[in-house]
């Protein structure tokens, strides 16, 4: 299995630009014990997102050149070896703009959540193709 990342490349000057970026691939390692495998499903995209590429003081700390973007997102189970969650399971959390996300599921970590109810899905054809994962 392979993980599709976007990564910061550069510190944008003015609107970030396609040379900001690093699109990298690597592949997904396996579990350890307490953790889960989410495929990520919807991502948010935040007018904070663009602060977070500035190498600048603030309330969080700036996004690392290299680094996985950070984002909040909605995903799904597919793999687990943590007894809080189960394959198929919904979850939401700070995934990053990447296909999949590995993480400790554990009640100290807000991370990874399940989500009650289950989301409702949209109309087939309302959510353009580039706005999904």
């Amino acid at each position: 299995m392979e993980n599709t990342q976007f990564r910061l490349a550069a510190r944008p000057v003015g609107l970030p630009k396609d040379s900001d970026w690093q699109i990298t691939k690597e592949p997904v390692r396996e579990l350890a014990d307490g953790e889960v495998l989410v495929k990520t499903l919807y991502l948010s995209l935040d007018p904070a997102m663009r602060g977070w590429m500035n190498d600048a003081k603030s309330y969080i700390r700036p996004v690392g050149i290299g680094e996985v973007m950070r984002a909040g997102g909605l995903g799904e189970v597919v793999a687990s070896k943590s007894p809080r969650f189960a394959v198929g399971d919904q979850v939401g959390g700070g995934f990053g703009v990447q296909q999949y996300w590995i993480g400790a599921a554990t009640t100290a970590t807000p991370a990874c959540t399940r989500s009650t109810p289950a989301w409702p899905q949209p109309p087939p054809g309302s959510i353009p193709s580039a706005c999904r994962a």
